[in-house]
């Protein structure tokens, strides 16, 4: 019963990872802020906690102090972890990872010179103190003020409060009790680190929605924010606006033939291009090999195009091309900012295809 609880344990330690990872973004987008943090912070300490979940299972079937060792340390670093990333977003000194690392190598080592209930109970008392510490900097500002924060707040204190209990408990009436067996066995204790799993995933992810992206510049992250905000800006002005997307169809078979450089060149100089061609408007790549024009309807579609391709052609003698590539252009009337990003997102999945609104 103890291995199914921890295989729960498991599953909700992944689940929360895999949450907070794809709340963020991909790893190729390069963002950075708070949010990065976030994800940062907690994601690291949801993989300790599938770490600690793994070593328990290996501890429970026969794995002795070493595997215990681990799923102690790994333990607690996960709440270490949630007030270290706290502070770190609370813009407060930088300690709580130093102090985490230590505390986690320290627990490591006590394990094997201790009596492991011994250890179970200083490793309680540690998951404590660190979940008193989180819950009280998640409710400082300005944290507490963003949704999600009360949820991880909440949580803490339920986990650290119960921790405590364990510590008053197994110092009191000793750890092979009744009143222990009944009410703070490994059993119980797994069933509810699993629901704490669950409910700092969801605070997190919550949490990460409130706060922004400082994507790096010359990222696609960046370029699609850009693109966002231009788009909300011209939306507010006109009502609606055209988004030309354009294409280089042999972008492969320039990469192939040349290099990778060479075809992010091409792409560089499609954006210039267009920049040059229509001067109102705003350029970016928000996928790969794709670039976005956001202009108003001021200007036909077939004169936009010839205008690109004409400014398109003007730049290859910079770049000491020779030929001229063909341009493949798509446009879309659009008159939401949410249907800019769904367009943008289709062509990130899945560039050049994808299911798109249309105007």
């Amino acid at each position: 019963m103890v291995v199914l609880d921890l295989l729960a344990a498991i599953a909700a330690a992944s689940v929360a990872g895999a949450a907070l990872f794809l709340a963020h973004g991909r790893h190729g987008d390069d963002r950075g802020g708070p949010r990065a943090e976030l994800v940062r912070y907690m994601g690291v300490a949801a993989l300790a906690a599938l770490a600690c979940s793994l070593a328990n299972v290996i501890e429970a079937s026969g794995g002795g102090t070493f595997s215990a060792a681990v799923g102690n340390a790994t333990n607690v670093v996960t709440v270490g972890l949630a007030w270290a990333g706290a502070r770190r977003l609370n813009s407060r000194r930088a300690i709580g990872a130093v102090t985490t690392g230590a505390a986690g190598i320290l627990m490591l080592a006590v394990t094997f010179v201790v009596p492991l209930d011994d250890a179970t109970l200083i490793k309680t008392a540690g998951l404590a103190i660190f979940a008193a510490l989180a819950a009280a900097e998640f409710a400082r500002r300005p944290l507490s003020e963003l949704s999600g924060a009360s949820v991880l707040m909440l949580t803490l204190s339920i986990f650290g409060a119960y921790n405590l209990y364990r510590v008053v408990l197994g110092v009191t009436a000793g750890m092979s009790s009744t009143l222990w067996e009944h009410t703070a066995s490994t059993q119980i204790t797994t069933i509810l680190s699993a629901l704490a799993i669950v409910a700092m995933g969801y605070g997190s992810v919550r949490l990460g929605r409130e706060l922004d992206d400082d994507p790096a510049p010359g990222t696609r992250a960046h370029d699609r924010r850009n693109l966002r905000r231009t788009a909300g800006d011209m939306l507010r002005e006109h009502g609606s606006m055209n988004v030309l997307i354009v294409r280089i169809p042999e972008i492969d078979l320039i990469r192939a033939a040349h290099r990778s450089e060479r075809a992010d060149e091409m792409i560089t100089v499609l954006v210039d291009a267009a920049h040059e061609a229509l001067p109102d408007a705003f350029a970016g790549v928000p996928a790969r090999d794709t670039v976005f024009v956001l202009r108003d309807a001021s200007i036909p579609r077939t004169e936009a195009e010839s205008e690109v391709r004409r400014a398109f052609a003007g730049h290859m003698p910079l770049i000491d091309y020779t030929d001229v590539p063909d341009l493949v252009f798509e446009h879309h009337t659009l008159s939401d900012v949410h249907d800019v990003s769904l367009l943008m997102e289709s062509r990130r999945l899945r560039p050049g295809t994808g299911a798109v609104p249309h105007g």
